[in-house]
């Protein structure tokens, strides 16, 4: 490490120490770059959103549109977000429960090579070098942090596989505000398919199999994405047959 790089490092450090963890709570959104012997991918939207809850102690609970940090698919999992100040970084934790107790912990530790109150740059390195992940968010200021209504539902589309169209039904017991959108299996967004308020009771929303351009989608696997109140609630997998 160089003279300037290390005290960049000693100044990031310094200004971490002035924070808490929660100056990271709210939704961070922006942009993610990923090498691995796996995927590859530049300048891909990703979604952050630290919330409070869980019972690890120094931790916050998170959930992300990045599958690299976060996969919904494994029920068993609890997510947790930390930082650690003597280090530079912030730290991203999964560990996994059964009914017989905790299985294992799975943690990724990113240097933060940038860092404002509402923005900042972290990076991870694997062991081997293999994997490279960075990130680039910046706090959304637009969307409220409001407690999560005690009832969501999320339906799985009906019908499933279809073709042309299907038919989505979203459940809240209060009025809130979220989004429901579709995503690809890697990751980018397809089609919005609502942004903003919704109405106590059920609302039915239908995708027709076009995307955000108005251009019809191929055939395939796409993942419908919940969002209420800046928390990332639930998602669906959809099946188009063409």
């Amino acid at each position: 490490m160089n003279l300037k790089s290390l005290s960049l490092c000693i100044c990031l450090i310094s200004s971490l120490y002035g924070q808490t963890l929660n100056n990271f709570l709210g939704h961070w959104t922006g942009d993610e770059n990923l090498d691995s012997p796996t995927f590859s991918y530049e300048n891909r939207n990703i979604s952050i959103v630290v919330s409070e809850g869980g019972d690890r102690e120094g931790f916050h609970i998170y959930s992300s549109s990045c599958d690299f940090l976060y996969n919904d698919d494994l029920s068993w999992a609890y997510h947790y977000f930390g930082i650690n100040k003597d280090m530079g970084q912030v730290v991203f934790l999964r560990r996994f429960i059964t009914p017989l107790g905790v299985l294992g912990y799975e943690e990724l530790a990113y240097d933060l090579a940038d860092w404002e109150t509402d923005f900042f740059v972290a990076q991870y390195q694997a062991e081997d070098g293999l994997t490279f992940h960075e990130i680039r968010v910046s706090m959304n200021l637009l969307d409220v942090l409001e407690p999560l209504p005690s009832k969501i539902e999320l339906s799985q589309n009906f019908p499933n596989p279809f073709n042309p169209s299907t038919d989505i039904f979203v459940s809240v017991d209060i009025d809130s505000r979220g989004s429901l959108i579709v995503y690809d299996l890697m990751g980018n967004e397809v089609r919005r398919l609502h942004h903003g308020r919704f109405e106590r009771g059920q609302k039915k929303i239908t995708w027709n199999g076009v995307n955000d351009q108005g251009t019809t989608v191929g055939g395939g696997t796409y993942i419908c994405r919940l969002m209420i109140n800046g928390s990332h609630v639930k998602s669906q997998k959809m099946t188009l047959i063409k």
